[in-house]
C-alpha cells in the first residue's frame, strides 16, 4: 500500500514539472527595414514566420494599419490579427513612411496603445512605441514593439518615456499584467544611466543573435508571471525568435578574485562558473530522480517475492498457529481441525493488497466525483450570476427608453392640444368674418398647422439619446 501511495506521489510530481516545463511562449521580432528584408515581398517573409509559428510578432518598419493586416493575411491558413499599430506623423505621405511599428498576435489585444516619442529639443527624432495586452497560455502579458531614434542621448530620452510608459501599466487594478516583453530591434548598452534604469524596472536582455528567420536560431529565455512584481525580456536585435518559459531566471554565481584583474579577463570565469553550475543541477536532479527509481523498483521486487513465497507456502499466512504434532488422540485431532479452519479463514497477502487497491481505486474515484460535482455547480452558479446581472442592465434599459417615450408622448400630447385649441378658435373666428378677412384667417390657420409640425419634430429630436 505504502509503495502504491509512493509511486502515484512520484507520477505526480512527474506530470506536474512536465507540465510547467510545457508552457512556453514564442515571441519573433522582425525589423522589415532591414536590410536582408527590404527586397524580399511579404509572401516570403510570412512563409519563413510561418515556419516559426510565433506566438506573437513583434513589427517594425511597417507602412501602417494597411501593410500589417497585409502581412496577417499572407500568414494564412494560420489565424493572425493586428493588436496594435501606430500612426506615427514625420511629414511624410500616408502610407509611404515605413517608420511604424506593429504587433501582431494569434489572439486579440484586451488593450492597445500607441504613441510618439515626446522629445521636444531634438526635432529629428521619429518614431515611438505601440503595446498591446495579450492573454498568451492563461497569463496576460504586456508586449511592446519600440521604433527609437538615431541619436544617443535622445535613445535615452525614448528609453525613459517608455519605461514611464511600462511602470504606468504595472499600477492597474484590474486585468493585472504579468509579465513584459519588448522589441528594440537594435541593441541598447546595459551601461550608465541606460542600464541602471533597465535593472531597476526589471528588464534583462535575452542573450543571443540570429540572422535570419529560422527555427533552429530560436533563443531562449526564462519569465515567470508574476502581477505583483511582473518583470520584462528585451529582444535587442533586428531578426530574433525567443521562445520563454514560466520559470524564474537561472542565478549566476559569481567567484571573485582576490587579485586585481581587468574587466576583460574576468568576464571568461564568470561565463565558465555559470556553467559548471547549471549542469551541476541537472545531476543532482538526476541522482535524486534515479534513487527514487531504485526504491520504487525495491519495493515491487519485496512485494513481487514475497507473493511467490506465500503461493509456494513457505511462509505462514497472518494469524496462522505454530502447531506441534503429538500423539494422535482425539483431543489432538480436534485442536488440528480448529487450527486448519481459522487458517483457512484467515485472508492471504494477496488478497489483503487486492482490498487496498481497490479500496485506493474506490477512494480516488469518489473524491474525483465530488470534485467534478462541485465544480459543475460552482460553474452553474457563476452562469446564473452572469445572467441575472446582463438581465439587470437589460432591465435598466428598457425601463429608461419606456420613461423617455413617456416623457416624448407628454410633450407631443402638450403641444398638440394648444395648437388645436388655437385652431378652434381660428376656425369660429372664420365663421363669423367678413368675406375680406376670410383669406388672412386661412393663412394664419395654415402657419399655425406648419408651426407644430416644426414643434413636434423640435422635440422628437430632443429626446433622441
Amino acid at each position: 500500500m505504502i509503495a502504491r501511495i509512493f509511486q502515484i506521489y512520484v507520477v505526480s510530481l512527474m506530470l506536474a514539472g512536465l507540465e510547467a516545463m510545457a508552457q512556453t511562449v514564442r515571441v519573433t521580432a522582425v525589423d522589415l527595414a532591414a536590410t536582408e528584408l527590404s527586397r524580399q515581398p511579404l509572401t516570403e517573409i510570412a512563409q519563413q514566420l510561418r515556419a516559426l509559428t510565433p506566438d506573437v510578432i513583434l513589427l517594425r518598419g511597417v507602412t501602417g494599419w494597411k501593410m500589417a493586416a497585409q502581412l496577417a493575411e499572407a500568414l494564412k491558413p494560420a489565424q493572425y490579427h493586428v493588436a496594435a499599430c501606430s500612426a506615427f506623423a514625420n511629414g511624410a505621405k500616408a502610407g509611404t513612411n515605413a517608420v511604424q511599428v506593429a504587433i501582431l498576435a494569434r489572439k486579440t489585444a484586451c488593450f492597445s496603445w500607441s504613441e510618439p516619442w515626446k522629445l521636444e529639443d531634438t526635432p529629428s527624432a521619429k518614431g515611438g512605441l505601440t503595446f498591446a495586452a495579450i492573454e498568451v497560455a492563461g497569463h496576460r502579458f504586456g508586449f511592446f514593439s519600440l521604433n527609437l531614434p538615431q541619436s544617443e542621448a535622445a535613445i535615452g530620452l525614448a528609453t525613459e518615456q517608455w519605461l514611464g510608459t511600462l511602470n504606468s501599466y504595472r499600477g492597474w487594478s484590474n486585468n493585472r499584467l504579468e509579465g513584459f516583453l519588448t522589441a528594440t530591434f537594435r541593441p541598447i548598452t546595459s551601461e550608465g544611466e541606460l542600464g541602471r534604469m533597465l535593472r531597476s524596472a526589471g528588464i534583462s536582455a535575452v542573450s543571443g543573435s540570429s540572422a535570419t528567420l529560422s527555427p533552429k536560431q530560436i533563443v531562449e529565455g526564462h519569465l515567470a508571471p508574476d502581477a505583483e512584481s511582473p518583470r520584462g525580456l528585451l529582444l535587442s536585435q533586428a531578426l530574433m525568435t525567443c521562445e520563454f518559459d514560466f520559470r524564474a531566471a537561472p542565478f549566476i554565481v559569481v567567484v571573485t578574485n582576490s587579485a586585481p584583474v581587468n574587466a576583460q579577463t574576468s568576464s571568461p570565469p564568470t561565463r565558465a562558473n555559470a556553467a559548471l553550475i547549471q549542469p551541476g543541477v541537472w545531476w543532482i536532479g538526476g541522482g535524486l530522480g534515479l534513487l527514487l527509481l531504485v526504491i520504487v523498483t525495491m519495493l515491487i521486487g519485496i512485494r513481487h517475492r514475497l507473493g511467490r513465497l506465500q503461493a509456494q507456502n513457505a511462509l505462514v499466512p497472518v494469524g496462522s498457529y505454530n502447531v506441534v504434532i503429538a500423539s494422535p488422540t482425539s483431543a489432538t485431532t480436534t485442536a488440528l481441525a480448529e487450527v486448519a479452519s481459522s487458517v483457512a479463514r484467515t485472508p492471504s497477502v494477496t488478497e489483503y493488497s487486492q482490498r487496498d487497491e481497490s479500496m485506493t481505486q474506490h477512494g480516488f474515484i469518489t473524491h474525483l466525483t465530488h470534485w467534478l460535482k462541485q465544480a459543475f455547480v460552482q460553474r452553474l452558479i457563476h452562469d446564473r450570476q452572469k445572467l441575472l446581472a446582463d438581465q439587470e442592465v437589460a432591465a435598466r434599459k428598457v425601463s429608461s427608453v419606456d420613461e423617455r417615450l413617456a416623457r416624448l408622448e407628454t410633450k407631443i400630447q402638450q403641444q398638440t392640444a394648444a395648437y388645436e385649441k388655437e385652431i378652434e378658435l381660428l376656425n369660429q373666428k372664420l365663421l363669423t368674418a367678413r368675406e375680406e378677412n376670410l383669406e388672412l384667417i386661412r393663412s394664419q390657420i395654415k402657419f399655425l398647422k406648419s408651426e407644430m409640425e416644426a414643434t413636434r419634430a423640435r422635440v422628437l429630436e430632443s429626446e433622441e439619446p
